[in-house]
């Protein structure tokens, strides 16, 4: 059986969602949250629309559904009619930092039908408009269920006709991909990864960047220090970080950390509210 081409990263780079509301919106709500978080509308009755700034098109909401913006993307929810709209909200962060390398191949705006993802919508409406003890907690992994289904779906769609999608659904270089992100400590060369995907130095290396739109180097640089952070968030020491995401020692770690970031570990630790 193939390897899962999203296990690795579910693993290294947590999904998290929060529900902050529940219920009916009858007036105009704004979102507009950090560049490390993203929404997830569930609509479960009304009209209305999104509204967006800079021109772009609205986005007409009628009848169930549900909405997921991978990065923040600052919107209006605008309710139409009287009997307004019935939705749950939560905020979603899949990687701080440089972010999970997912998440950032995901487009800006994706969109279910409550029927793709079964009894799971109509069990999160349940849970969310009851009054059960833990209910938060409750929907809150529901709804990190739900987002599994939208990468699926980028995965399976038109949309993965570029970036790190393309490379999962590609062939040859997803054997790659999935072997780098499950072990990015390992000492990986051009012809270990060329050798993983079953092609020529040359032709991988050519492929990859023409796939993806990095180089296998700079895809594997900005996979360990993405992967850096979110171990450094979680308290675990520089030292150890860097032999877990293939550094030699604490500075070289934070010698390419500055390099892609702009800060040293501790500098953006601090900023991050976990460093002294």
């Amino acid at each position: 059986m193939a390897a899962d081409a999203l296990q690795s990263l579910f693993e290294r780079f947590r999904l998290r969602a929060q529900t902050f509301f529940t219920g009916n919106l009858c007036a105009v709500a704004s979102f507009d949250q950090p560049k490390d978080h993203g929404h997830l509308h569930l609509v479960r009755a009304g009209k209305g629309e999104i509204r967006y700034l800079g021109g772009r098109k609205a986005l007409k909401i009628q009848g169930p559904g549900l909405l997921f913006y991978p990065r923040n993307l600052p919107h209006h929810l605008v309710p139409e009619g009287p009997e307004g709209l019935d939705l749950v909200c939560a905020t979603i962060t899949f990687g701080i930092g440089v972010g999970c390398p997912l998440a950032l191949a995901l487009p800006e705006v994706m969109h279910l039908g409550v029927e793709q993802v079964g009894p799971l919508a109509e069990l999160i409406f349940q849970e969310a408009f009851a009054s059960a003890e833990g209910k938060q907690a409750v929907v809150d992994r529901l709804c990190e269920v739900v987002l599994v289904h939208f990468v699926r779906q980028a995965l399976a769609g038109d949309r993965a006709q570029a970036g790190l999608l393309a490379g999962l659904v590609h062939p040859q270089l997803r054997n790659a991909l999935v072997a780098l992100h499950a072990d990015p400590a390992r000492p990986w060369t051009l012809d270990d990864m060329a050798a993983t995907a079953g092609l020529s130095r040359s032709g991988f290396a050519l492929q990859f960047k023409q796939t993806v739109g990095l180089t296998p180097g700079e895809h594997l640089a900005r996979f360990r220090i993405a992967t850096a952070q979110e171990r450094l968030a979680q308290g675990v020491p520089l030292k150890v970080v860097a032999f877990d995401v293939g550094y030699g020692s604490p500075t070289a770690l934070s010698r390419a950390f500055r390099e892609l970031t702009g800060q040293s570990p501790r500098e953006w630790l601090k900023g991050q509210g976990r460093g002294g």
